[in-house]
C-alpha cells in the first residue's frame, strides 16, 4: 500500500509540476509571439474547455474500463501537446496544441485523483487527501520556479523539459495497480448527483473555478506589467505560494479530522480566499502582494482540502471516476468562462480588475449560500451546522 501511495503522489506531483511549469509562463510567451490579451485569454480558455469536454466521459470510461490505461493515454496526449508548442507560433496552431493538451490534462487530472481516492480515500480520509494535495502544491510551487529559470535561459527548452515530465508520468503510471471496473448505469450516476449536498457542491465548485480562470490568465501578466518582475522572480513568487500551501495542508488536514462540518469549512475557505482575491490589485509593492496572495492561498488550501474530502465522502468508490469527471468538468467550464472574460477585462481595465471582480463574485455567492442553508433546519442539519433534533 505504501508503495502505491508513494507512486500516486509522485505522479500527481509530476502532473502539476509540468502543468504549472508551462502554464505560469505561457501567457508571457504568447504575448511575445504577438498575440493580443483577448487571444491569450481564448488560448488559456480553450485549454480549459477542451479539458472540460472529456472530463465526464473519460471519468466514466475509467470506471468501466481501466483508470490505469486511461492515464497512459493521457500522458501520451500531454507529451504531444508540449511537443506541438515547441514549433507552434501562429494563433491557429497554438489553439490546436492547447486543445490536445486539454484532452491529456482531463485524463490525467481526473483519473489520477479518482484512482487514488478509490484505493485510499475511505480510511483516514482527511489525512490521505491532505497528503495527496501536498504533492499537488509542491508541483504548483516548484514547477513555475524551475520554469522561470528555464525561460530566462531558453524559452524553447521549457517545452522539451515538459515533454520529459510527461514521459515520466507515463513510465510511473505503468506500475499503478488498476481498479476493478464496474457495470455502467446512468441511473446510479444520476442518483449520486441529484441530492442536496452534491448539487450544492457542484454550485460551489463552479463559483470557485472562476477565480482559477482569472489567475491562470492574469497573474503572471500582473507580476510582469505592474511589478516588472523577471521570469525567474515570477517563478519564486509561485514557489512561495506552492510551498506555503504544501506546508499548511497537513496541518489543516489534521485539524479537520476533529471536525464534522465539512461543508461549512469549504464555504469558509472560499470566503477567506475571495477576500484576499479582492485585495490583490490593491497591493502597492511586491512584498504586500506576496503577503496578500499567501493569505489567499491559505483559504484555497482549506477549500480544496474540504473539496477532496467531500468527493470521497459523498460518492461511491466504484463511480468516483465519472462523478469526479463531472465535478472537474464544472470547475473547468467556470475556469474557461472566467479566462475569456479576464482577457476582455485586462484589455479595458488593467490586470487587477479581473481579480477584484472574481473575488466579489465568490464573496456574494458564499453569503447567499450561508443564507440559503441557514433558513432551513433540514439543510443546516445536512451540512453539520445544527445537530439533528435541535
Amino acid at each position: 500500500m505504501r508503495r502505491q501511495i508513494l507512486l500516486s503522489i509522485t505522479i500527481r506531483f509530476l502532473i502539476y509540476f509540468t502543468h504549472w511549469m508551462v502554464l505560469a509562463y505561457l501567457p508571457l510567451l504568447l504575448k511575445g509571439y504577438g498575440l493580443s490579451d483577448v487571444q491569450i485569454g481564448m488560448a488559456i480558455g480553450l485549454f480549459s474547455l477542451s479539458s472540460m469536454a472529456l472530463m465526464l466521459p473519460l471519468g466514466m470510461f475509467s470506471d468501466i474500463f481501466s483508470p490505469k490505461r486511461t492515464m497512459l493515454c493521457g500522458a501520451l496526449l500531454y507529451a504531444g501537446y508540449f511537443g506541438a508548442l515547441l514549433t507552434a507560433r501562429s494563433f491557429g496552431w497554438i489553439m490546436a496544441a492547447v486543445c490536445v493538451g486539454g484532452l491529456g490534462s482531463a485524463a490525467l487530472v481526473v483519473v489520477s485523483e479518482s484512482l487514488y481516492l478509490k484505493h485510499f480515500g475511505q480510511i483516514q480520509r482527511s489525512r490521505r487527501v491532505a497528503t495527496y494535495q501536498l504533492s499537488t502544491y509542491l508541483g504548483f510551487g516548484l514547477g513555475p520556479l524551475v520554469g522561470g529559470l528555464v525561460v530566462q535561459a531558453s524559452p524553447s527548452l521549457l517545452f522539451s523539459l515538459a515533454m520529459a515530465g510527461a514521459g515520466a508520468i507515463f513510465l510511473c503510471s505503468l506500475f499503478l495497480v488498476d481498479f476493478e471496473p464496474i457495470v455502467f448505469s446512468f441511473r446510479e450516476y444520476s442518483g449520486d448527483v441529484l441530492q442536496f449536498k452534491p448539487l450544492l457542491l457542484i454550485a460551489c465548485l463552479f463559483v470557485l473555478g472562476t477565480h482559477f480562470g482569472v489567475e491562470q490568465t492574469s497573474f503572471s501578466l500582473l507580476l510582469r506589467e505592474k511589478f516588472h518582475l523577471l521570469p525567474r522572480q515570477i517563478g519564486m513568487v509561485f514557489a512561495c505560494m506552492g510551498l506555503w500551501m504544501a506546508l499548511m495542508v497537513p496541518l489543516v488536514g489534521r485539524y479537520h479530522d476533529k471536525r464534522n462540518s465539512v461543508f461549512l469549512f469549504f464555504l469558509g475557505g472560499m470566503a477567506f480566499s475571495a477576500l484576499f482575491q479582492v485585495l490583490t490589485p490593491l497591493a502597492f509593492d511586491i512584498w504586500s502582494l506576496v503577503i496578500i496572495r499567501l493569505l489567499h492561498n491559505l483559504g484555497d488550501t482549506v477549500a480544496l482540502l474540504e473539496l477532496g474530502v467531500l468527493v470521497a465522502l459523498l460518492f461511491p468508490s466504484g463511480r468516483l471516476g465519472g462523478n469526479s469527471g463531472l465535478l472537474y468538468g464544472v470547475r473547468t467550464l467556470a475556469t474557461f468562462l472566467a479566462a475569456v472574460v479576464s482577457g476582455s477585462l485586462n484589455r479595458e481595465w488593467g490586470y487587477g480588475a479581473s481579480f477584484m471582480g472574481s473575488g466579489l463574485f465568490v464573496l456574494c455567492f458564499v453569503a447567499l449560500s450561508f443564507a440559503f442553508i441557514g433558513f432551513s433546519a433540514r439543510r443546516r442539519q445536512a451540512v453539520g451546522w445544527q445537530e439533528a433534533g435541535q
